[in-house]
């Protein structure tokens, strides 16, 4: 079996070697990319933010998607009878689009990355009710359930005043130098209607 694929390379024109060759060994190469990648590897090629400017079509990414399309359009071109210019060009053509829409469909799914770390900041100023009592004047704390970065959450909560009960709106006012929520009552426009 060697020796045919040995006597079927060497009948080959130059031409279809070389993009026989590029095609064969960026696929090798994105393959061993690919399970490396599974297997624990570290994508460092790309900048983990979505906004970010650097040329992410260079990567290895970029530069393996390249390989793949231009040997293969190259190929497909020089047996459909047209000459090697014409296989370069569109092989060209056809590689420099693939790493330009591998690279935007990395960035699309950076933006549809999210951090499950919560900023404390952002629990400021929202409305939520009490899960379980909030005692008076920071004797203890009770919990809150608030709605923040796109989920619901429970939080830990002091009240500066009265005790506030459980199932009573509230509005998140500040934190303690410990990092507790300060929680008050908060009065919706259902309530004042009532």
């Amino acid at each position: 079996m060697l020796l045919d694929l040995t006597t079927w390379w060497q009948h080959l024109p130059f031409s279809e070697q070389i993009f026989w060759s590029i095609g064969l060994v960026s696929n090798v190469l994105f393959v061993i990319y690919v399970a490396a990648q599974f297997l624990g590897g570290h994508d460092t090629d790309i900048d983990a933010s979505p906004d970010s400017s650097d040329l992410g079509i260079l990567s290895i990414r970029g530069l393996l998607a390249f390989g793949m399309f231009m040997g293969w359009t190259g190929l497909i071109v020089l047996q459909a009878g047209l000459g090697m210019t014409a296989a370069l060009v569109a092989g060209t053509l056809a590689g420099i689009l693939a790493s330009w829409l591998a690279w935007r469909l990395i960035l699309l799914l950076l933006r549809l990355q999210v951090s499950g770390t919560l900023d404390p900041e952002r629990v400021v100023g929202q409305t939520g009710s009490v899960h379980l009592r909030i005692p008076a004047r920071q004797h203890n704390t009770g919990k809150v359930m608030i709605e923040v970065q796109g989920s619901l959450r429970e939080f830990d909560a002091v009240s500066e005043a009265e005790e506030i009960p459980t199932g009573t709106p509230i509005l998140i006012v500040g934190r303690t130098e410990e990092g507790v929520f300060i929680a008050q009552p908060f009065e919706t426009t259902h309530d004042k209607l009532i």
